[in-house]
């Protein structure tokens, strides 16, 4: 198959410890950005080599993710490629896989500019940008996201959503969901979830 016949599909990896609505506003952006995307592959990770290993089970990753997407009228699938593999996830061996299951597709890759920001370090971070077709880059906290000056050689590939900033990190969210499950910003059919199934609350 041509390059040109190839289904665009989106990558959207990360934690999802638990999903939120951070999440959906970069979903948002990305379809009306990437008019061309037909989907999303959303894959959580189960350990990110740059950050502690999580808590939380991979059932609950992923029937969280279920509820989360629940409501979205694009498509969107939930792939548990990374939550199968043993120890770091690495994007590296994602793509490649993605490629060799897919081969009727090609890839754009959804990033955060925090990891833009150290997209260097990532392993074979170059044989990742050669394997798909171009980094969206969603903004977190900043107005204008800086720019990577390791990247610059590479500057074509990488794209920048105009998503609205992020209001929470998963990060945040635990620590609210502690406190109180209440007031946590969280849909009420994944609040009812957490809290049957005892989460975040440890």
């Amino acid at each position: 198959m041509s390059e040109e016949n190839k289904i665009l599909t989106g990558i959207f990896g990360g934690s999802f410890d638990p999903p939120h609505e951070g999440h959906s506003e970069i979903l948002k952006s990305f379809f009306k950005e990437v008019p061309n995307c037909r989907d999303v592959f959303i894959i959580p990770n189960r350990q990110n080599p740059l950050k502690a290993e999580k808590a939380t089970p991979p059932e609950d990753i992923l029937e969280m993710l279920n509820l989360f997407v629940s409501d979205f009228k694009e498509h969107i699938s939930i792939l548990d490629l990374e939550l199968r593999r043993l120890g770091p996830s690495y994007t590296v061996f994602t793509v490649e896989e993605l490629k060799r299951v897919y081969p009727e597709r090609e890839f754009a890759l959804l990033i955060g500019e925090d990891n833009y920001d150290n997209f260097h370090k990532w392993k074979d971070w170059k044989k990742i940008l050669e394997n798909i077709k171009n980094v969206c880059v969603f903004r977190r906290v900043s107005e204008k996201i800086p720019v990577n000056p390791n990247l610059q050689e590479f500057s074509e590939k990488f794209t920048f959503l105009n998503n609205p900033l992020l209001p929470v990190s998963s990060t945040e969210l635990r620590r609210e969901l502690r406190s109180s499950m209440e007031t946590a910003k969280v849909p009420e059919n994944l609040r009812q979830y957490i809290e049957k199934n005892d989460l975040y609350q440890k």
